[in-house]
């Protein structure tokens, strides 16, 4: 039998990367800051508008995130990502025909079946990536996603620059048309490379670790019956004891649903203000188009870089630990950006606040989500991958929420409130910080393996997945 070391990288990890960056390269080019921008202005300054078309485009995710997950569960998920591409193409025609003819009924259409569409490729497409990776790696395989997600957010921004530059660098109608026509252009590559990934190249030896991981769950969680068990119970009972529990542990069932409520109300808080900063930037800021694409790349570098180090010192603090530890730092400069707005302190200084508030926030999202999964079995991936587009819906579900907001009670209290429930979904975090680290469980792992239970993970400093980078 060869060794985990032996084992080439599944194909999918590298092509799924490049479709993250390409995906997010159109998706921050066309509806990052842009699709905002030409909504308040072809709706005349309507924040609520800007809030109603987010939210369209949320609850179409999550319609369609609940049958692919579900289908790709029971069937293929490279069928489930195929039927996307028809979906996809689909909500391209509707938004270039909308923004050419100024059409915002059109439009919200349009985004609603872009929205179907990313609720089909992202539920099974998400699925099949972590059936990709070896268990122990994901922490590593999922911060490098993140990586080339926000190597693609820059891009999308990098165009707009570009774009604005020659277009005469003024918030209008057309110009906002143009850039989000590009975008639309952007995603055809991004579609096509869909169709290369297959359930056929997933991690053969899967099964096997994740019934590793739960016995490592299981263990935990029975350590003080376990003590007080009598003398003369021997190893062999022991171990169907374990073998028993092993999937009905209400520990290995518990990380999941409080990191996904965790995520659910950080998506709602998120969803209140993230629609709107194109708008605080233009309205409160008056900040030119280049000015504002330069900050949307600045953040998802600044993103790149923290992440990994994140990543580093979770494997010695804990994933959890570390993800509260940037999300409180996060929250911390969201309100000092407030303050800095409020008392005058200038335009430099408040922007200063705002990428530190958004880099810390966003540098560890693959922390938690490689916790999940690592608690989640096989069989159930896509369903837990529904949860995720349920919080992506929230979301944007609550931009609708946060336009109302803006109207009624202005757009820097609709930041505080976002702040206020940023710090609340922290809390279900702090719940699991007695939880293993990686370091931890590899060197538990390879206790075990050494006893002939389990295998040995791979050792967390090789690169697996050089072969498939871009």
């Amino acid at each position: 039998m060869s060794s985990p070391e032996e084992k080439a990288p599944s194909k999918n990890i590298g092509r799924y990367m490049r479709y993250t960056a390409l995906i997010f390269a159109a998706r921050s080019l066309w509806s990052q800051s842009v699709l905002a921008s030409y909504i308040y202005l072809l709706t005349d300054n309507s924040s609520e508008a800007v809030g109603n078309v987010t939210g369209l485009m949320g609850l179409a995710q999550v319609l369609m995130s609940v049958p692919s997950g579900i289908l790709s569960d029971k069937y293929r998920r490279d069928t489930v990502l195929r039927a996307s591409l028809f979906v996809g193409f689909t909500a391209l025609t509707l938004i270039i025909i909308a923004v050419i003819s100024d059409s915002f009924s059109l439009l919200c259409v349009g985004v609603s079946v872009y929205g179907a569409f990313y609720g089909l490729a992202y539920t099974a497409g998400e699925a099949l990536l972590s059936d990709s990776i070896v268990s122990g790696e994901r922490s590593k395989i999922l911060t490098r996603k993140n990586q080339f997600m926000n190597a693609g957010t820059c891009l999308g921004p990098l165009t707009a620059i570009a774009m604005f530059y020659f277009l005469g660098n003024d918030w209008t109608v057309s110009d906002c048309s143009f850039v989000i026509l590009a975008g639309q252009g952007l995603c055809i590559p991004a579609f096509f490379l869909l169709c290369s990934l297959s359930d056929d190249h997933s991690a053969k030896n899967e099964e096997d670790e994740e019934k590793d991981l739960l016995k490592d769950v299981t263990r935990d969680s029975t350590d003080t019956d376990t003590d007080n068990d009598n003398d003369n119970d021997n190893d062999n009972g022991t171990s169907a004891r374990s073998s028993s529990t092993t999937t009905s542990s209400p520990y290995s069932r518990r990380v999941p649903l409080i990191i996904a409520l965790s995520d659910l109300i950080s998506g709602l808080a998120s969803g209140m203000s993230i629609r709107f900063f194109p708008i605080f930037f233009l309205d409160n800021l008056d900040l030119s188009p280049i000015t504002v694409q330069v900050l949307y790349v600045l953040s998802p570098l600044a993103i790149v870089f923290l992440s990994k180090q994140a990543q580093k010192i979770s494997k010695k603090y804990g994933r959890c630990q570390i993800t509260v530890f940037f999300k409180w730092i996060g929250i911390s400069n969201m309100m000092l950006m407030i303050l800095a707005y409020k008392h005058d302190f200038g335009t430099p200084l408040i922007l200063t606040f705002y990428l530190l508030r958004t880099t810390t926030m966003n540098c560890t999202s693959a922390l938690t989500k490689s916790q999940l999964y690592d608690y989640v079995k096989k069989k159930e991936r896509g369903r837990f991958t529904v949860l995720e587009s349920v919080n992506m819906f929230s979301w944007s579900g609550s931009a609708a929420l946060g336009g109302v907001l803006v109207e009624r009670i202005g757009i820097i209290n609709n930041f505080i409130v976002t702040g206020s429930l940023q710090f609340v979904a922290t809390i279900p975090l702090l719940f699991l910080f007695g939880l293993p680290s990686e370091v931890e469980q590899r060197d538990r792992r390879v206790s075990v393996g050494s006893n002939g239970l389990s295998k040995p993970l791979l050792d967390d400093d090789e690169e697996d997945i050089e072969g498939d980078k871009p």
